[in-house]
């Protein structure tokens, strides 16, 4: 059962079976995306990943209640001169994560899982740190794998992998932002707002390494506000590419409900780089 947390009332909540009631939190910021997609991307793609993959846990945890959580159009990024952008410090985001997630567990509830379409590792991490904080001192209740969907700590089983797929990353590698990922994701997920022209959007082309750098990406986006390929992205791939995030979300969010091999997906595969957290809350 779904319940949208928007929707009741606290009787409502009080009366769920707390052993058996999972509340989602889609966490994500609104921000440019290039000239061709708009500033909600991230906002849309928690919002369309959180709910299919919902669909999936309804049939497999069918006795449970999933209590869904509007998202919260709050991130971390650091990225200057392109109007559109609404980015909170890391510590500010760490801090909204946490009071939010002390909230949902005064209610009782013991399975908490933050879903968040922006893959800024400072971000994921910053959510991470807010759970392992909660968790340290309440038991293990909330769960945040997008940094370790993002960074490719989830593997597709063999059979599963497209081939085409793996032919597009092999070509187009380091598509970190607005590129042709996002810009497939989003003609699948909503088509009428992409922008005809993105077929003409220039490559944008930066280092895994460079990405930590504000100013190297500053540059190398200005002016155009995407890094990597839009131009490669069709709707087919999005079709591919959200139905893997959507079955990584599933995978992972069921092994913490069961509390079996979940703490692998906890983490960033940078979370272990001290520079990334958020400074003073260990």
């Amino acid at each position: 059962m779904r319940l949208n947390i928007l929707e009741i009332n606290w009787l409502e909540v009080e009366q769920c079976n707390k052993e058996k009631t999972i509340a989602f939190i889609g966490l994500a910021p609104i921000e440019e995306h290039g000239r061709h997609l708009p500033l909600g991307v991230d906002v849309y793609e928690t919002q369309y990943w959180m709910e299919n993959s919902l669909s999936k846990l309804e049939v497999e945890f069918g006795d449970y209640t999933f209590l869904i959580m509007p998202v919260i159009t709050f991130g971390h990024a650091n990225m200057k001169g392109i109007p559109g952008n609404i980015h909170l410090s890391q510590q500010l985001l760490y801090e909204l994560v946490l009071a939010t997630v002390n909230n949902i567990v005064e209610w009782g509830i013991e399975h908490i899982v933050i879903i968040s379409g922006h893959a800024d590792p400072k971000h994921t991490i910053a959510i991470e740190q807010a759970c392992e904080k909660v968790n340290n001192e309440n038991g293990i209740v909330a769960f945040a794998p997008m940094g370790a969907i993002f960074s490719e700590k989830v593997p597709i089983k063999a059979g599963n992998q497209d081939q085409d797929m793996k032919q597009k990353l092999k070509a187009y590698p380091n598509d970190f932002h607005a590129g042709w990922i996002e810009t497939s994701n989003m003609l699948e997920i909503r088509k009428d707002l992409v922008k005809h022209d993105f077929m003409k959007q220039p490559d944008i082309i930066v280092n895994d390494k460079d990405m930590i750098n504000p100013e190297v990406v500053m540059t190398k986006t200005s002016g155009y506000g995407h890094l990597g390929y839009p131009k490669e992205a069709s709707t087919m791939l999005g079709k591919t590419l959200n139905k893997a995030v959507i079955e990584k979300i599933r995978y992972c969010t069921s092994c913490f409900i069961k509390r079996q091999n979940f703490q692998q997906f906890a983490h960033h595969k940078l979370y272990g780089i001290p520079s990334l957290h958020v400074k003073g809350v260990e």
